[in-house]
């Protein structure tokens, strides 16, 4: 059955208004996030948004999750080395990564975050498991991804350039991706 104009304005709308929550996102991290501003932005109430969205929170992962999109739409081939495969997603989620300290506060008080960063952590505990599963012994595989995966976080905490953060992160897989 096709969809109504309803449903079709009320699409629209929420794609705007979770644009606009994600550029302020990217430009200012969680506390650019208003909803006043965004309302103010898009020339509605603020009620409006409300309206879509029944919290901040709930717009929060609304963004968050058109980020993953965006960022699963434009993942690099099979062709692609492994290594650098992995390497362009944790480019990708550096972004992300700057986002996690306001996740982590949130999802303390809120069940929408706190879902969505449990589901956010599996998603890149099965990617990486995938990616290392044939180097890496079975019983060492949860160790090797944790092990990545702190080693990437370690990366963007100490501010690591792009060229050294990859420096970095490849020594590390070359040395878990070692050949049993």
């Amino acid at each position: 059955m096709p969809r109504t104009r309803t449903e079709l304005e009320r699409d629209a709308k929420v794609a705007e208004i979770v644009e606009a929550a994600e550029s302020r996102l990217r430009e200012g991290g969680y506390e650019a996030l208003s909803l006043a501003g965004i309302a103010r932005q898009l020339g509605v109430a603020q009620n409006a948004i409300y309206w879509y969205f029944p919290s901040k929170d709930h717009l929060f992962v609304a963004a968050l999750e058109r980020m993953l999109r965006e960022i699963a739409a434009r993942k690099p081939t099979q062709e692609v080395d492994e290594v650098e495969r992995i390497l362009w997603f944790t480019d990708e989620f550096q972004l992300l990564s700057g986002l996690r300290p306001a996740m982590n506060e949130r999802a303390r008080s809120s069940k929408v975050v706190a879902d969505f960063v449990g589901e956010l952590d599996a998603l890149l505990a099965r990617m990486l498991s995938n990616a290392l599963r044939d180097h890496v012994d079975a019983e060492e595989l949860p160790v090797a991804v944790e092990t990545f995966r702190a080693t990437v976080e370690g990366t963007f905490v100490k501010g690591l350039d792009e060229r050294e953060r990859r420096r970095v992160l490849t020594f590390a897989l070359e040395r878990l991706m070692r050949d049993r």
